[in-house]
């Protein structure tokens, strides 16, 4: 497996986002706003997705971060991080 940086991989992801319509927004938003987007978040849901939902119904499918070799690699790959690593 090729070692990438977190770096790597999020430019990588960036782009794929772009090629599938995704546009990247940076906005200042009220206490309020925060506090629902907060109260709203679902377990790895990141915060433009929430809005989508909020705002649309439902978000959007979003590409794969991993791709599925990628995928397999990592469970194929030690865990240095638990006991039995």
């Amino acid at each position: 497996m090729t070692k990438t940086t977190n770096a790597e991989r999020l430019k990588k992801y960036r782009a794929k986002m772009e090629q599938h319509g995704f546009r990247r927004l940076s906005f200042y938003a009220s206490k309020e706003l925060n506090e629902l987007i907060a109260k709203e978040r679902q377990p790895s849901e990141c915060g433009g997705r929430v809005l989508e939902r909020l705002l649309l119904g439902e978000a959007a499918k979003r590409p794969d971060y991993w791709t599925r070799q990628e995928r397999i690699e990592r469970r194929r790959a030690p865990h240095y991080d638990t006991p039995s690593g």
